[in-house]
């Protein structure tokens, strides 16, 4: 049996997991990630957590799931917009391997949930499908006849920036209108305050659903806006499935049935593509990296 370590970075938690070649999590730990803007303070906090992994398995190899364009065959950040302070740049593959004799492979944090539905998840039986990440903001992951797509300069697949109104609210990567300035937790809140005036977090407005008014139509628009999405998925790519998670899916049963009504009174030609939630939600970036360095090891 081998055993790699997978590594979930995100912009307030480091993620860990030693996954075996079933994709089962043995044993998993975690650590805040460093606000500083000093990659070496990260880079130090993921080398704590993978000696920590590796004293009680002995490992075959490190996968790392990391926001940003990532450049996998080099291994490297190209850019990162706001998620991780002082990330961009950062040579991921060769500070690991300096530190530790094991290989390394690094993979966009969105693909490697869409890795892990296609291997273990919602989308394991299907050749073809589009992962869609929601949480802080909106990540994507495209897997087409079980080929992960990365783009020719490792921009592709970055579905939260595809532009769904025209100058609309500015977002963070410099463009106006993109997907997740109306589709994720920070559109969300976004949305609330400039209704109520009122600053609750994602969680706190999704579950106030049923009994706050501004928080009924901002859920309402963001199921509209998504369902919106999803037709222009439908396409462009044609995909058999739609796999959508992160953590936005817990609070599904409020929104997903409204979403599904709004793509399908949108829809042109529906040929039966499946819109179906994520099987696997905070772990899914320790597996889908872990599978990335399993697929690279040949297991």
């Amino acid at each position: 049996m081998k055993y790699v370590v997978g590594v979930d970075l995100g912009g307030t938690k480091i993620n860990a997991g030693v996954v075996d070649e079933y994709g089962n999590i043995l044993k998993k730990s975690s650590a805040p990630t460093s606000k500083t803007g000093n990659r070496t303070e990260i880079l130090d906090k993921i080398e704590t957590l993978i000696k920590e992994l590796n004293s009680e398995y002995n490992i075959d190899g490190i996968g790392i799931g990391s926001p940003g364009f990532i450049d996998s065959e080099k291994g490297e950040v190209l850019t990162v917009s706001g998620n991780v302070v002082g990330w961009s740049g950062t040579k991921i593959k060769y500070e690991l391997e300096k530190r530790f004799d094991f290989p390394v492979q690094v993979e966009n944090d969105a693909n490697a949930a869409a890795i892990c539905e296609g291997w273990l998840g919602s989308a394991k039986n299907f050749n073809s499908f589009v992962m869609i990440t929601l949480g802080t903001g909106l990540g994507g992951g495209i897997i087409l006849e079980k080929k992960l797509i990365r783009g020719s300069h490792f921009q592709g697949t970055e579905l939260g920036h595809a532009i769904l109104y025209p100058n609309g609210v500015k977002c963070s990567c410099g463009q106006n209108g993109c997907v997740e300035r109306y589709v994720s937790g920070t559109a969300v809140e976004y949305f609330y305050y400039e209704k109520s005036g009122k600053k609750l977090t994602g969680k706190e407005i999704f579950s106030s659903y049923y009994d706050d008014i501004y928080a009924k139509e901002v859920i309402d628009k963001f199921a509209m806006d998504l369902g919106y999405f999803l037709v222009s998925i439908k396409n462009i790519l044609d995909p058999e499935a739609i796999v959508i998670g992160g953590g936005v899916i817990l609070s599904k049963d409020i929104w997903w049935s409204n979403m599904i009504e709004h793509y399908h009174s949108f829809v042109n030609d529906d040929p039966g593509i499946e819109i179906l939630p994520a099987k696997y939600l905070n772990d899914s970036g320790i597996i889908g990296a872990a599978k990335a360095i399993l697929n690279k090891i040949n297991i």
